[in-house]
């Protein structure tokens, strides 16, 4: 096989990952046939820079992948070169027991800056039950020795879940 034949196949292997991960389906944190009352979790994407954030959010509800903050980032900053400007999602959680995915992650502008910067990304579950009147967020901190993520009462600021965490940016 010639360099250009191997090549054009990394090429087309590229490519298709590509387009099957663009086919993903994603879910609302609500399930459709639910009708009771909801409680808002809101994302967090903190503008360290114009090509650096840092992103706290909540991927997947009882097993439901949803839209995240990344990749609503991600769709709003293509062809913007070397910045980037945050999208930050929400969602409407019942209220009742849930097991939530949080993510607490380093985005860049380009992945390349990803590639030559210190980068952390690091997730897992927790259980989390929202209460009526009350609103939250993913909140995190991103720094060398730690990157973790939880869910906070928006109000108090403080923890309702258990963290998720691990190496950080100087690991």
């Amino acid at each position: 096989m010639t360099q250009l034949t191997r090549f054009g196949a990394n090429a087309a292997l590229v490519a298709i990952a590509a387009s099957l991960a663009g086919c993903a389906t994603y879910e609302p944190a609500t399930p459709p046939d639910y009708t009771g009352p909801t409680a808002n979790v809101a994302d967090q994407a903190v503008q360290v820079n114009g090509r650096l954030l840092h992103v706290f959010e909540m991927t997947a509800v009882d097993g439901r992948r949803l839209s995240s903050t990344s990749m609503a980032t991600v769709g709003a900053n293509q062809g913007r070169g070397l910045s980037i400007t945050p999208v930050a999602l929400t969602n409407e959680l019942p209220l009742r027991p849930a097991r939530v995915r949080l993510q607490a992650a380093t985005q860049y502008a380009a992945p390349i800056l990803a590639m030559t910067n210190p980068t952390c990304r690091v997730q897992g579950d927790v259980d989390f039950t929202p209460e009526a009147g009350k609103a939250y967020r993913v909140a995190g901190r991103i720094a060398a020795e730690a990157c973790e993520a939880w869910v906070e009462d928006l109000a108090t600021r403080q923890p309702v879940t258990a963290k998720v965490g691990g190496k950080g940016t100087g690991s």
